[in-house]
C-alpha cells in the first residue's frame, strides 16, 4: 500500500478560538471599569484646579477691595436639572458670574461652581461675620444621580466659615477631626460619587 500523505491545514480549532475570546472577555471586564474610574477621577481634577484658582482670585480681590464676591451656581444648577454633567458645558456663564474677581476657567467645565459669603450664603448657613467665603464645585460626572462635590472654605479670623451656596456643604473633617479650611477638600458623603 502506498503511503498516504495527509495534508493537514494550518489554522485554529473552534475550541482554541473560544478560549481566546473568553480570555479577552475576562480582561475587558476588569479593564473597562478601571478605565472608566480613571477617566472620572481625571475629570474631577478640573474642580481641584478651578477651586484653587478661584480662591486665589477671591483673595486677590479681597486684598484690594476688602470684600469677597458671592456667586450663584453656574453654569447651571446640577442638582436641580435632570441632565447629568457627563459632558462639558460652556464656561461663558462662569465668566459672567465671576467677572468681578477676574476668574475664568481654562476651558469648558464639567462642574457647577458657586461662592458663598456672609451677605449671600443662599441655602447654606454662614457662621462667620466678615472676611470669609466658601467656593464649591459639584457635578454628576457619571450620570448615576449622585454628585461629586468639592469645597474651598476660607474662614474668618475666628475660624468660622460659610456652607456652599446652593447645596449647603460644609468643609469636611480631616483625620484629626478638625475642618479642612483653606484647601480644596472633597466631600465624602453618602450622596457623593464613589470614584
Amino acid at each position: 500500500m502506498a503511503g498516504k500523505c495527509t495534508k493537514r491545514s494550518r489554522g485554529f480549532t473552534l475550541i482554541e478560538l473560544m478560549i481566546v475570546v473568553a480570555i479577552i472577555g475576562v480582561l475587558a471586564s476588569v479593564a473597562i471599569p478601571s478605565f472608566i474610574n480613571y477617566q472620572l477621577s481625571s475629570k474631577r481634577t478640573e474642580a481641584y484646579a478651578n477651586l484653587s484658582a478661584l480662591a486665589k482670585a477671591q483673595k486677590s480681590y479681597f486684598a484690594e477691595y476688602n470684600t469677597f464676591v458671592p456667586a450663584l451656581s453656574e453654569p447651571g444648577f446640577t442638582l436641580g436639572s435632570v441632565a447629568p454633567t457627563t459632558t462639558t458645558r460652556s464656561k461663558v456663564p462662569l465668566e459672567t458670574a465671576f467677572a468681578a474677581v477676574g476668574w475664568v476657567p481654562d476651558g469648558d467645565v464639567f462642574f457647577d461652581y458657586d461662592t458663598a459669603t456672609p451677605g449671600n450664603s443662599g441655602s447654606g448657613t454662614c457662621t462667620c461675620v466678615d472676611a470669609c467665603f466658601t467656593a464649591a464645585a459639584y457635578g454628576d460626572l457619571d450620570g448615576d444621580g449622585s454628585i461629586s462635590a468639592l469645597v474651598f472654605a476660607h474662614p474668618d479670623a475666628l475660624g468660622q466659615y460659610c456652607e456652599s451656596t446652593m447645596v449647603g456643604f460644609a468643609p469636611p473633617l480631616n483625620t484629626a477631626g478638625s475642618r479642612m479650611l483653606d484647601e480644596v477638600a472633597r466631600i465624602p458623603m453618602g450622596i457623593a460619587d464613589d470614584f
